[in-house]
């Protein structure tokens, strides 16, 4: 598929045009989010919140986010692609003019649970239309290119509007919230124009019955991830990672614009710095041969890598610029490591499980995370950022001996006999 993307006049016009479409949507859907990307928690903090509210404000995000995926998904094969996109857009808008208005901390979280209900909607709605229309008109490629070629669009969308957000938010450190319910407002708009030629939805919405159906796919995604003993062991890897990471991502912009003192706009900068870095580590593993025999202990050290130099850049507390060194160096392990655990996660799982068995592993990242952020952030409060991330630092170090667990036992090497 990376052939057919390259020779993109390889293509159908009406596949072209689609893919022109899809590409476009998520541009203009990561512009808007970009916005507040490092200075949310600076925001957050000049409201008076402590490390452990800010940190649970995010951890209510990620609850939302886990009782709404379900339902949500019922609703938009309700509605269909577009008015899902449309209605979580709104949503989201929402969301950013409560937060911009906001001073205590139950309104952040009345704005958190919204825009987590918003991002449910967008998000799935976006990639449901996309691959429906290219199957509709005859794409019986690998799509895995394409969802590459959206990742790496949604990066630069992501850094375009961090900086511009980080420079806005220098001015007033509120007004970002306000660039990014404009760009929600633009992005319902694209969504409304370039999301056509959709099949009307058949689906019938079960309102008493959703809460039935959620029980139940929970319950079976439990129980078949359970006696799946490699994805069990993936996924509480993941869950350890998640829990130990997560609150780094709140807490390195109180860190830097603290530690550098010349204004919000730095955030934005160095944003894009790890952004890039974790670009790099993804290149990286693009390019290198994997061997799957190898592949355990591949992951073990890029995990290692990145529990090392977090604790690390946790002591250079004092010296912003040698723990931004050693946080590059971490994201450039975390970017190489993600696409190697993907590709296990999914080698595990059998097709006609997919759905279920990366819901029972997003749901151990989900919980891990909320769980991560509350502890992480009343360490934080109590003994500092730099113990915070000295104890994420081991905590993910864990995460190694599942991934060694799950070695390829060495083939046994059989003597030849004489004939």
């Amino acid at each position: 598929m990376r052939d057919e993307l390259k020779n993109f006049n390889a293509f159908s016009p009406a596949i072209k045009n689609i893919l022109r479409r899809y590409y476009g949507v998520w541009m203009m859907y990561s512009l808007a989010g970009g916005f507040l990307f490092g200075v949310y928690p600076i925001f957050l903090r000049s409201r008076g919140l402590s490390l452990f509210e800010i940190n649970s404000v995010l951890a209510t995000y990620f609850l939302v986010l886990f009782l709404t995926d379900v339902p949500t998904g019922a609703f938009a094969d309700a509605l269909g692609r577009r008015r899902s996109f449309v209605l979580g857009t709104m949503l989201r808008v929402i969301a950013f003019t409560i937060y911009f208005f906001s001073h205590h901390y139950w309104q952040f979280l009345i704005a958190e649970s919204i825009d987590g209900i918003g991002t449910t909607f967008g998000n799935g709605a976006i990639d449901a239309w996309g691959v429906d229309a290219l199957d509709d008109n005859g794409f019986d490629g690998s799509k895995d290119g394409i969802f590459s070629r959206v990742s790496q669009i949604t990066g630069v969308g992501f850094m375009i509007s961090s900086v511009v957000g980080a420079y806005i938010a220098n001015i007033d450190i509120a007004w970002p919230w306000m660039g990014g319910a404009v760009g929600y407002l633009i992005s319902a708009s694209v969504g409304v124009r370039m999301m056509t030629g959709e099949h009307r939805h058949q689906a019938h919405l079960d309102l008493l019955g959703l809460p039935r159906m959620i029980i139940r796919r929970t319950v079976e995604g439990f129980g078949v991830g359970f006696r799946n003993r490699a994805v069990l062991m993936l996924s509480m890897a993941g869950a350890l990672q998640f829990a130990a990471w997560a609150p780094y991502w709140m807490q390195w912009p109180i860190l830097m614009n603290r530690s550098y003192g010349v204004g919000v706009w730095i955030i934005g900068w160095i944003y894009c710095v790890l952004t890039g870095a974790r670009m790099i580590g993804a290149e990286i593993t693009t390019r290198a041969a994997i061997d799957d025999s190898a592949r355990a202990m591949r992951v073990s050290l890029l995990v290692a890598g990145a529990s090392f130099t977090l604790a690390i850049a946790g002591a250079l507390e004092g010296h912003a610029n040698m723990a931004l060194a050693m946080l590059f160096l971490m994201n450039i392990c975390t970017g190489a490591m993600t696409p190697l655990t993907q590709s296990w996660l999914n080698e595990q799982i059998e097709p006609q499980q997919r759905a279920t068995m990366l819901s029972f592993s997003s749901t151990f990242g989900t919980l891990g995370g909320s769980i991560g952020l509350l502890a992480s952030g009343r360490i934080a409060d109590t003994v500092g950022i730099s113990t915070a991330w000295q104890v994420g630092g081991c905590l993910s170090l864990i995460s190694v001996a599942f991934y060694l667990a799950l070695r390829s036992p060495t083939p046994a090497i059989v003597p030849q006999t004489a004939k």
